[in-house]
């Protein structure tokens, strides 16, 4: 039986097949997908664990305690103090003195809302009210004053009487915030060569100023006074305006500030004889406290001086509330510092309504300059001065005061000056302190629309007094004195200002000293909204 069995391969006579490679490589790569295609199947029927969320950090920052610098007394330059051969020709100096007043409220507090009630939330583990820090400080970091009075209205009062120095005010929360806040300084002279009342409010360093009004005239003297309380160096560049245009700066428009020191620009020496002269000034680095300190003398006779605070922004309508008139025609100081002329109308408003006869209809205010109106026809009295112009100006009302003429034929009588600045408008509510010398004030309101008001005087110990109700119109001004806004018999030391209509009131403060009935010192200063009690800030970091 024959065997059946496959022919060997070595024997087979059919030769071999050729190899295709085109055709296996497919074949392998199909097959090297498939155990991919199991592990996606895996993985799409397993359970996903949880998604990670990636939340970016954040943290919130709390507004801190703010630092106000207050200019200090009225200074002289050595030369001007010199009597030379003949001491009866010897010049007095102003007073070396100042009283200082600063009133502090927590952002909760009762009398910022036109209300009086002690608080039953902020208070200690021992049920004392919260109440913020004050303290004042000398330029080198001397204490001054830490001692605030306060009671339980979340209120604190600081005073200081007497005081030679140039103090800075620091205000807190009780929890270390930014408390709602003001400072005010006075410094008096009641006699002498430089006899004068002024007003100045403290304020936090800036890097932009304005200042408009004061004379560079015969027998004036002005100037500039730059200060760094930083640690860091500033230039400051300063520009002069005229009645004339911008002043030729010839090399002095860039000042170099260095840390803790100070600089002064005489104004007269850039632009003398100049019934009044507007300042600019923008701060590179460092920001710097700054004012402008004017004296004025006829030969012999005291012609006033004042310390002045920067002027709020240039705006298309400003309102001066506070000028007083007694006697002299008040004069209205217009600046347009901007690249172009424009125009300007003005009304005056008394407690009687508008006074058509010192009404202006049009006043042309070039590019770069300084224009000086009076206003006339104005019986003696306390009003505002409306402005409203074309183009964003800055002004200021200059009031004059004459006092009883001065022993000696050559002495004529003697005269003090204030320069009323346009009050910003208060919104929910503003916090004033008001100033420790001066006999006699005044608080003067007016609306850009009706809105009632709630003015309530605040005591040197921390509490105050009823609330006072008053209707402000845009038709005529209304006022408080000094001795309605007595607590317990006694000069309230600061009060709050709360609108109904928020943005509608603007208001401001003049103060005055002297015997009789018609003092003759004079002195004022604007009503700001408050600068304190703002919300925490989130700030969140991104990738």
């Amino acid at each position: 039986m024959a065997e059946n069995s496959a022919p060997h391969p070595a024997s087979d006579p059919r030769p071999a097949p050729a190899v295709r490679r085109g055709g296996v490589r497919p074949l392998l790569a199909l097959a090297s997908l498939v155990p991919l295609a199991l592990a996606v199947a895996a993985v799409s029927t397993t359970d996903r664990p949880d998604q990670t969320t990636i939340e970016h950090a954040s943290a919130q920052s709390q507004p801190g305690a703010s630092t106000s610098w207050c200019p200090g007394p009225v200074t002289l330059p050595e030369e001007a103090l010199d009597a030379g051969s003949d001491d009866e020709l010897g010049v007095t100096p102003p007073s070396a003195a100042i009283s200082l007043r600063a009133v502090a409220a927590e952002p909760a507090a009762s009398v910022l809302f036109g209300r009086v009630s002690a608080s039953q939330t902020l208070q200690e583990e021992d049920g004392s009210v919260r109440a913020p820090s004050i303290s004042a400080e000398d330029a080198d970091g001397t204490v001054i004053s830490d001692r605030p009075a306060s009671e339980d209205l979340g209120v604190s009062v600081l005073e200081e009487t007497s005081y030679t120095g140039r103090p800075h005010v620091s205000s807190a929360t009780s929890e270390g915030g930014r408390a709602v806040a003001d400072s005010v300084q006075s410094t008096l002279t009641a006699d002498g060569d430089y006899r004068s009342l002024s007003l100045t409010r403290c304020s936090e360093p800036a890097t932009e100023a304005t200042f408009l009004g004061v004379s560079t005239g015969t027998g004036s003297s002005s100037v500039l006074v730059l200060r760094n309380p930083t640690e860091r160096p500033a230039t400051a560049s300063v520009q002069l305006w005229t009645a004339d245009g911008p002043a030729s700066m010839e090399g002095r428009s860039q000042v170099v500030v260095a840390p803790g020191e100070e600089q002064r620009v005489l104004l007269e020496s850039v632009a003398p004889g100049q019934d009044a002269v507007g300042v600019g000034v923008s701060v590179l680095g460092a920001p710097l406290s700054m004012h402008v300190q004017s004296t004025e003398r006829d030969g012999l006779t005291p012609g006033g001086a004042e310390i002045l605070a920067p002027l709020a922004a240039a705006d298309t309508e400003l309102l001066m509330p506070g000028v007083d008139v007694a006697g002299t025609d008040p004069a209205l100081v217009l600046a347009n510092s901007q690249g172009s002329d424009t125009s300007a109308s003005v009304e005056v408003v008394g407690p009687d309504g508008p006074v058509d006869a010192a009404a202006l209809e049009e006043i042309d205010v070039p590019a770069g300059t300084v224009v000086s109106t009076p206003l006339e026809g104005l019986p003696d009295g306390t009003y505002s001065v409306v402005v409203r112009s074309e183009a964003p100006l800055t002004a200021v009302t200059r009031s004059v005061r004459t006092g009883e003429k001065l022993a000696g034929d050559t002495l004529g009588a003697p005269v003090d000056f204030a320069l009323v600045s346009p009050a910003p408008a208060i919104g929910s509510q503003a916090l004033t302190a008001l100033p420790g010398q001066g006999s006699v004030g005044q608080l003067t309101l007016i609306g850009t629309e009706d809105s009632a008001v709630t003015v309530v005087p605040i005591a040197a110990d921390g509490s105050a007094g009823e609330p006072i109700d008053l209707e402000v119109s845009a038709e005529s001004t209304a006022s408080l004195t000094s001795d309605q806004l007595e607590v317990g018999g006694r000069r309230a030391v600061g009060v709050t200002v709360v609108p109904e209509v928020p943005g509608s009131v603007h208001a401001g403060w003049t103060q005055r000293e002297g015997g009789g009935e018609n003092p003759s010192l004079i002195s004022s200063f604007p009503v700001l909204p408050v600068q304190g009690g703002q919300d925490a800030v989130t700030v969140q970091v991104a990738r």
